[in-house]
């Protein structure tokens, strides 16, 4: 079943969520269209968001649990839990975490809809992939009408959506379109149009051909199409053109505009600030102080964001009174060198902050599970001391 079946009527238990009820559109509209095709229509905005996107879904986000004591732990058994590993059947959480980043940076509104079953139980996250979409008021209820592709339409109350937005400034529910970045867009793609029409223009030959007397209209058109023939055709390789006397070749130079190196520097430069890249970020050509600028400044805010949003909409108000919430883990999002990661683990190992299992993740080996001890503190050897150490200690003192 897709996302565009799920939209469907189907009653709902008293005090249940309304999800997917249709409900009539009347009064109070405001429509909302996004910037269309035209950004992922072009290479450069294509590879800036898809460098974000890509780097994004490598996130973990991770339901936590609050115990006594403010002590918290994982929670791995809950739908909420379950749901955030697999999003849908459809989707892996990368996939999903890349779909919902990557609208997010190209439409700046993400609408993303659970789905519950009748006992309210979460079984699954759907990210809209919306043409258009208008929000309704009815009896201070607000609605959101979607127009999906090939003409489908889906009508759900707002309230059961998860909506990310980006340049969220003047209204009150959404985030502004890309109109600012819309000339930069406009000329970079007129740059992409005339580098392939100067390719055109210079493989052709324009000359006029011009007769020495004066000729019947239809004998002009057969002495163009044989010259055309004779001397335009592939078969001519030798570059050498015949003509009689009574005709003249007057070659037409035509040098066509071609956007130079710097001219197309300078726009693709305004791409990477719009959406906070560089252009090493988007070769992967970047040491680990230029990523860090990226993490700080561009990953790291969303993916807290992201959490928050989840956090507020899947918990009810009293699972976020006991303190649960979802955390972005960012570990793999982050670039460290190996020497930097060895680093870490030099300074922190007579600190007892990490498990065995963290350290092997900070080097990109398979975790060894609480059955080998991977959940144990790493401690440097020098400052631990074995039980039975402890113990003799201890008993010598009672002796004295």
């Amino acid at each position: 079943m897709s996302i565009i079946d799920r939209f469907t009527k189907r009653e709902k238990d008293p005090g249940s969520r309304d999800q997917g009820k249709s409900i009539p559109i009347v009064i109070n509209c405001w429509n909302y269209k996004h910037f269309q095709g035209e950004l992922i229509e072009i290479d450069t905005i294509v590879a800036c968001i898809d460098a974000l996107a890509r780097n994004m879904a490598k996130m973990r986000l991770t339901a936590i649990r609050r115990v006594k004591d403010n002590i918290s732990i994982t929670d791995t058994t809950s739908d909420i839990a379950k749901v955030l590993k697999r999003p849908n059947k459809y989707m892996t959480s990368y996939d999903f975490l890349y779909k919902i980043t990557a609208l997010f940076f190209a439409t700046n509104n993400v609408f993303i809809w659970p789905e519950y079953d009748k006992d309210g139980v979460l079984q699954a996250l759907w990210p809209i992939n919306y043409r258009t979409f208008k929000l309704y008021d009815k009896d201070g209820i607000t609605i959101a009408r979607f127009e999906l592709q090939h003409n489908h339409f889906y009508t759900v109350p707002y309230r059961d959506l998860i909506h990310l937005r980006n340049h969220y400034f003047n209204d009150p529910l959404f985030g502004e379109e890309n109109y600012p970045f819309r000339p930069i867009a406009d000329l970079m793609h007129a740059q992409n149009q005339g580098i392939i029409e100067g390719i055109k223009s210079s493989a052709l030959i324009r000359g006029l051909l011009i007769a020495s007397g004066i000729l019947k209209e239809e004998d002009m058109t057969a002495a163009r199409e044989r010259f055309i023939e004779e001397n335009l055709n592939a078969k001519n390789n030798g570059g050498v053109m015949i003509i009689d006397g009574k005709f003249d070749y007057k070659d037409l130079k035509s040098t066509p505009y071609v956007v130079d190196a710097e001219t197309r520097k300078e726009t693709d430069k305004a791409a990477y600030n719009y959406f906070g890249v560089n252009e090493a970020f988007l070769q992967n050509d970047f040491t680990s102080e230029k990523y860090e600028a990226i993490y700080e400044g561009r990953l790291e805010p969303v993916g807290i964001y992201i959490a928050q949003k989840f956090t507020v909409h899947l918990f009810s108000d009293r699972e976020l009174s006991f303190g649960n919430e979802i955390i972005p883990n960012m570990a793999k999002v982050k670039y460290q060198s190996t020497s930097q990661v060895t680093g870490v683990i030099k300074e922190t190992k007579e600190l007892g902050l990490f498990t065995r299992d963290e350290y092997r993740e900070m080097l990109g080996y398979e975790p060894l599970g609480p059955e080998r001890g991977g959940d144990e503190i790493m401690i440097a050897v020098n400052n631990y001391q074995p039980q039975s150490a402890v113990n003799d200690e201890e008993g010598d003192g009672s002796d004295e």
